[in-house]
């Protein structure tokens, strides 16, 4: 069984509020519900929040949701709704990803299933506007795992990706966050992979291009470009 996991929280500090903003009509939460049921890979739909507003909203439009203690990071979120449920498998979908697709999270499922792989994180080609954008996160990958995080690249080369807030879990991997080493995951906030590497081996996932996410009020404009 695959369980997708989507967590938002209103209090992002870049961008407030913005699981209930609306991307051409529909709330961005409910967008990123919408593109995990259309997936063949996925059997259940859980959205992690602390926040009511956002528990009800989910409900109301028949997705489920389930309240959390406040965490530091958004896996936490996901780490805590793993530990209460029966799934075999976990895939977290950022709440402020509505430009992933149904087709990325099943050949992603595939890859990973396929490889018997622990820890799977979304990556892609990198453009060249993007290296020294603070809000792109930069993977670098070696022998085919990915070793590093960085929103400063100190060298630019072809070990270099951009990544995707989308990641598979077999349930025991992300159980286990808690118990991981997480000082790196909170000297750097929002670098939430840093917390595996190291402890299970994160292998990349090329996606065919960049997924725009929510970041902050503007790239809701870009994003329904995109999206039209």
């Amino acid at each position: 069984m695959i369980t997708c996991v989507i967590p938002a929280r209103m209090s992002s500090s870049r961008f407030p509020g913005k699981p209930l903003k609306k991307i051409l009509g529909r709330e961005l939460v409910l967008r990123c519900c919408d593109i995990a049921a259309r997936s063949a890979y996925v059997d259940d739909i859980i959205v992690a929040t602390e926040d009511r507003e956002i528990l009800d909203v989910v409900i109301n439009n028949g997705y489920k949701a389930l309240l959390t203690p406040k965490y530091d990071s958004c896996t936490h979120r996901v780490a805590k709704i793993a530990s209460l449920i029966e799934t075999d498998y976990i895939i977290n979908l950022q709440g402020d990803e509505p430009c992933v697709t149904s087709k990325m999270i099943d050949d992603m499922s595939k890859f990973a299933l396929d490889g018997n792989h622990k820890c799977v994180q979304a990556v892609y080609d990198i453009e060249f506007n993007d290296i020294h954008n603070q809000d792109v996160v930069k993977a670098v990958i070696n022998n085919g795992q990915v070793i590093n995080l960085t929103r400063n690249p100190e060298v630019v080369c072809d070990n270099l990706k951009g990544i995707s807030g989308l990641y598979f879990y077999d349930k025991q991997t992300i159980v286990n966050f808690f118990d991981y080493d997480l000082g790196l995951v909170t000297a750097w906030k929002g670098l939430d992979t840093f917390g595996f590497i190291g402890a299970v081996p994160v292998i990349p996932f090329t996606l065919p291009y960049r997924t725009h996410g929510v970041d902050r009020p503007y790239d809701i404009i870009e994003v329904e470009e995109k999206l039209s």
